[in-house]
């Protein structure tokens, strides 16, 4: 009776051990995001949002929030041009860099960003990721408990009354 308790709660164990480390630690439903794809969310919204006196998008999770909003809240079509514009970015940063954009430094990083910025009026896969992921980034950090805590300081309602005479 022992030995089946202890097998059975082997079997149990066993599949947690062999996950598969090529998967995003986050289970989306609508887009398919593996490991690196998160990797390199993770990096592209640090070097929008990088971390000075405040925290970066590194250490908000941003990168979570924004796969998330994109697997949620947008439209088929946009998460279809979302996929595809991340597939440019990485062929884009081999091109201009020859390197992944995870792997480049800062200076590098900002090159490929200006120059995608540079086109950012032609509609193309490409600039609809960058301007997802550049908004969704933001709205991210201005939505932080960090941001609403320490930098715009949040009053719940009802909060004080600011009227326009001097009292």
């Amino acid at each position: 009776m022992k030995n089946i308790v202890f097998v059975s709660a082997g079997m149990a164990l066993v599949p947690s051990c062999m996950s598969d480390r090529s998967k995003s630690s986050l289970l989306l439903k609508n887009i398919a995001i593996n490991a690196d794809d998160e990797a390199l969310m993770a990096e592209l919204c640090e070097a929008i949002l990088p971390k000075t006196n405040t925290p970066g998008a590194k250490d908000l999770s941003v990168h979570l929030y924004v796969l998330m909003m994109v697997d949620d809240c947008r439209k088929k079509g946009d998460q279809e041009k979302f996929i595809k514009g991340l597939d440019a970015f990485k062929k884009l940063s081999q091109q201009s860099i020859n390197k992944d954009f995870t792997k480049a430094d800062v200076s590098e990083r900002k090159k490929l960003m200006d120059g995608i910025i540079a086109t950012i009026d032609e509609e193309n896969d490409l600039n609809v990721f960058f301007k997802m992921t550049k908004g969704l980034t933001i709205q991210a950090f201005t939505s932080s408990e960090f941001f609403l805590t320490k930098v715009q300081v949040y009053e719940l309602v009802p909060s004080r009354y600011h009227g326009c005479v001097p009292a």
